[in-house]
């Protein structure tokens, strides 16, 4: 059964089916109930005038006991199912309007449950005793026999059709059979129709869904994921909600597809720049000491200190670049979960000059931080944005000319935190700002800086990221560069210590 319409049928026409069927035997037993209530009222309706009719029942009885049962038998000619007996007050049958039985010599019928109806005013259907059988249960009802006011026994009427076996009247079972077979047919007529909604209003727009899934997957999450692909997401039901979790669900897909594909670009261009950068100082390294080794006995001490400074300089270089890689595929790990605190980033920055002003001193340069009082505290790894700004504070170092000045300046722009770092170097050319934030990109005038890795940029660009922030550069050619961080607003009352 691949179709849910067939599903949704066979499920509604066998719930039809079987509500038919419980239909069916509660109208059986409405039916049965009804009937035994009508033998009842009949019954104490019969006995009742048999007693009005025939007052001196008992003087009739003791003036000829061997022929009473004979005038009982005219009561009921006309009620062949029904018996008739005469009882002493202790239940002994003293004359029936049918055969007598030999076990009547012991047997006292059970008077209890019809002489307590009778006492309660109900007309309602009593099932007792047939002294006939003695374990045959049928419809009785009673009238006391009175004698001068004083009661001398009862008058006890059995209504044998009211046993709905083999006796219950074949009219009524054939209404019975007619009613159970219209009910199971409008049911089922029903359970069609009700078929028929359902599977409008859940089969198709399921398998809308289910034509829009398999064209996006066709696509290879490559096509845009417009309104009319999802024609069923406004609505409030379900199947709106499914709509909507299956569209949020590929645009997700599409976001990891694309990133996936970004990363592995990425990781090739990588691959390609890494082997290209680890190269160069490399390549010197091993000429340096292999002229060390085979001209070492022919070199002056100052040329041999010249070659080993070289050697140690690249040395140092490829630490830095290994460390730079290193640290950037730590902060690329998916699964990578920052701890962030509430942090004062102007006293983090202070911190972070310290550590370049024995630097800046020897090339008099200038450098200061800058922030205004009561600077919200902004929720941020501490150590992640104190890399970043070093990074930044190396950048400027290194562009920045002896006598030269920088400055981090921190203040709250709009929903917005800015951290800037402001140097007076040559600036970055226009064709080169769109990418100084890519892994491994340099201008050449950087290329001939050996301190640099090409990855301190990547890194501040990939910090900004993992704290929802943004990284960006403000330059013009000649006049200096600026770099900044905007971290996201922070709560509100939030600030930092004067």
């Amino acid at each position: 059964m691949k179709s849910l319409g067939l599903r949704v049928l066979l499920l509604v026409a066998g719930f039809s089916l079987a509500l038919s069927v419980v239909l069916a035997v509660i109208a059986g037993s409405s039916f049965r109930s009804y009937f035994v209530d009508v033998i009842g009222q009949r019954a104490w309706s019969f006995a009742e005038r048999v007693v009005e009719t025939h007052p001196d029942l008992w003087r009739t009885y003791r003036s000829d006991p061997a022929r009473f049962g004979e005038q009982l038998r005219e009561y009921v000619l006309y009620e062949p199912n029904t018996g008739l007996y005469l009882l002493d007050t202790e239940g002994r049958v003293l004359a029936s309007a049918g055969e007598g039985k030999l076990f009547w010599g012991n047997y006292r019928v059970n008077l209890d449950p019809v002489v307590q109806a009778r006492a309660s005013g109900s007309d309602d259907a009593v099932m007792g005793e047939d002294p006939d059988t003695r374990d045959e249960s049928c419809v009785v009802a009673v009238q006391p026999i009175l004698d001068d006011g004083r009661q001398v026994g009862w008058l006890y009427v059995v209504s044998r059709s009211g046993v709905l076996g083999a006796l219950w009247p074949e009219r009524v079972k054939d209404y019975v059979v007619r009613a159970t077979l219209k009910i199971t047919i409008l049911t089922l007529a029903i359970g069609g129709i009700l078929t028929v909604v359902i599977i409008a209003a859940l089969a198709r727009p399921l398998a809308q869904l289910t034509r829009v899934t398999e064209r996006v997957r066709e696509s290879g999450f490559s096509e845009p994921l417009c309104d009319n692909l999802f024609p069923c997401s406004e609505r409030p039901d379900e199947i709106g909600r499914l709509s909507k979790s299956f569209r949020s669900m590929f645009e997700r897909l599409k976001q990891e597809t694309e990133r996936v594909t970004q990363t592995d670009a990425r990781r090739r261009e990588m691959v390609a720049s890494v082997s290209h950068d680890l190269r160069t100082p490399l390549t010197a390294l091993m000429g340096q000491l292999e002229t060390i080794r085979l001209k070492g006995g022919s070199l002056s001490a100052a040329e041999c200190d010249h070659f080993l400074d070289g050697a140690i300089r690249n040395a140092q270089h490829l630490k830095r670049l290994t460390d730079a890689l290193a640290e950037l595929a730590k902060l690329d790990n998916p699964e990578l979960d920052i701890e962030t605190e509430p942090t004062a980033l102007g006293e983090l920055a202070d911190d972070v000059v310290q550590r370049f002003q024995s630097q800046a001193r020897e090339r008099a340069v200038a450098m200061e931080v800058v922030y205004p009082d009561g600077l919200p505290l902004v929720a941020v790894d501490a150590g992640l944005v104190e890399r970043a700004l070093s990074n930044l504070l190396d950048n400027a170092m290194r562009v920045t000319p002896d006598g030269g000045r920088i400055e981090v300046r921190l203040a709250p722009s709009g929903r917005k935190v800015r951290l800037e770092v402001r140097d007076s170097g040559p600036g970055v050319a226009s064709e080169d700002q769109a990418h100084v934030f890519d892994r491994f990109y340099q201008t050449d005038k950087h290329r001939e800086q050996r301190g640099s890795s090409g990855l301190g940029l990547a890194i501040v660009k990939r910090v900004a990221e993992l704290h929802r922030g943004v990284a960006g550069l403000v330059s013009a050619p000649g006049a200096g560069a600026t770099f900044f961080l905007d971290f996201p607003s922070p709560e509100p009352g939030g600030t930092a210590a004067a």
